[in-house]
């Protein structure tokens, strides 16, 4: 009976945590407003070393104009309690921390979309909208998948 325990505990555990995290309702639609900024910008070549080993597998880096994503969030409405705005990256750093307030428009500068789609920078940003006690009432995700997908709140939004 003891072996049986210990063999189903660790599977019980797991299903609490996973239970526990990210339990925040996503805000809703009617309450934000989210947009792509696309541009071209340049990538600077790197600078170059004396020597380098020749590396088969080593993607080239690409120079010239190069599209380079950007991403605006628009607070259109506050829920009930929400006083605070944290926007954290997928490492958990807080990027924005402020007073939240309505008409306030989150820029995130996502970096160049191959970068994105790598996951060589920052695929996943997550805003969230906290209360005096800084407890979470609310949170949108924003995530790039490495096939390009992007998704806002578990929604299809576009392609990188």
């Amino acid at each position: 009976m003891l072996k049986k325990l210990i063999c189903i505990l660790p599977a019980i555990l797991a299903g609490i945590v996973v239970m526990a995290q990210e339990t925040e309702p996503y805000k809703p639609d009617n309450e934000f407003e989210f947009k792509f900024d696309y541009s071209f910008k340049e990538r600077l070549r790197p600078e170059k070393s004396d020597y380098e080993a020749p590396d088969p597998g080593k993607k080239t880096v690409t120079t010239g104009p190069l599209p380079y994503l950007k991403t605006e969030v628009k607070v259109l409405r506050l829920g009930t309690g929400e006083v605070r705005l944290k926007v954290l990256n997928h490492k958990g750093t807080t990027v924005i921390n402020r007073k939240a307030s309505t008409d306030f428009v989150v820029k995130i500068d996502w970096g160049y979309s191959d970068d994105v789609k790598d996951q060589i920078v920052s695929h996943k940003y997550s805003v969230l909208f906290l209360n005096e006690e800084k407890e979470i009432l609310s949170r949108i995700i924003l995530e790039a998948n490495p096939d390009g997908t992007f998704f806002v709140n578990g929604q299809k939004k576009g392609r990188l």
